[in-house]
């Protein structure tokens, strides 16, 4: 095997010296160590390479964990804020705004299929005396229980809401007037059955309630009209009863 580095072929000296320090050195050695060396770079890049491809699937991984958590963080922080927005703080039934915007999508459903509905506004008797003798916390906690047995009370897809003060309002479709009528007194019962316990306190509490047609009248706020006016009758003929509109005391 001749290497001549570049020097003429016919430079005979040069040759004859390169030639004899051949002899001296292992060419097949430094070949097989510098194509060991070759194939050792190439498996190190190679698994360098597949290093850096764990690390970034790794950190893609990570990435995408992050959106699909920021992504149920944020579904779910809707759906507190719709419930916020749409519940009364102090009692946990729907706020006026929510009721009424539900009911009447209830009422449109009823009147398509040609049911009944009724509006029951009822408050609670005498609130204004709890408050001046036993203070506005223990008034507090009579609305949270109150809320509270009538929601057990009422059938699920019942809208029930707080109208306002110690004013509540439900909307019943799916029921005639006499079901309702002994819905409503069944409900009656159930409020002031027993005393509202509050701080080693029995508070008694009694409820009147006005009931008015909502459909097929197909008319809300009328509803809540005369349904507030049975209300008031109610409390004209002795308050804790339940009271049709256009009827007399039930």
């Amino acid at each position: 095997m001749y290497s001549y580095f570049g020097f003429h072929r016919d430079q005979k000296v040069l040759r004859s010296i390169i030639d004899r320090a051949q002899y001296f050195v292992p060419v097949s050695a430094i070949e097989l160590d510098w194509l060991g060396r070759s194939f050792d770079y190439s498996k190190k890049l190679m698994e360098e390479r597949a290093a850096a491809l764990r690390i970034f699937i790794g950190i893609l991984s990570v990435i995408l964990l992050g959106v699909v958590y920021l992504l149920f963080r944020t579904i779910k922080l809707g759906r507190q804020l719709k419930e916020t927005a749409s519940k009364d703080a102090l009692t946990d039934i729907f706020n006026r705004r929510y009721f009424m915007e539900l009911g009447l999508l209830h009422l449109e459903r009823v009147l398509r299929t040609g049911g009944h509905s009724f509006i029951i506004i009822f408050d609670l008797d005498h609130f204004k005396r709890v408050n001046d003798t036993y203070g506005h916390q223990a008034g507090d906690e009579v609305l949270r229980e109150i809320a509270k047995r009538v929601k057990k009370a009422v059938r699920p897809y019942d809208v029930f809401g707080r109208y306002g003060g110690e004013e509540f309002i439900i909307l019943m479709s799916d029921i005639d007037k006499a079901d309702v009528l002994k819905a409503m007194e069944r409900i009656r019962q159930d409020v002031c059955k027993e005393p509202v316990r509050f701080e080693g306190k029995e508070i008694p509490v009694s409820a009147s309630f006005g009931i008015a047609f909502a459909a097929p009248q197909n008319d809300m706020e009328a509803a809540i009209k005369y349904a507030d006016e049975a209300l008031y009758k109610a409390k004209a003929e002795g308050r804790n009863r339940v009271v049709f509109y256009g009827d007399s005391t039930t």
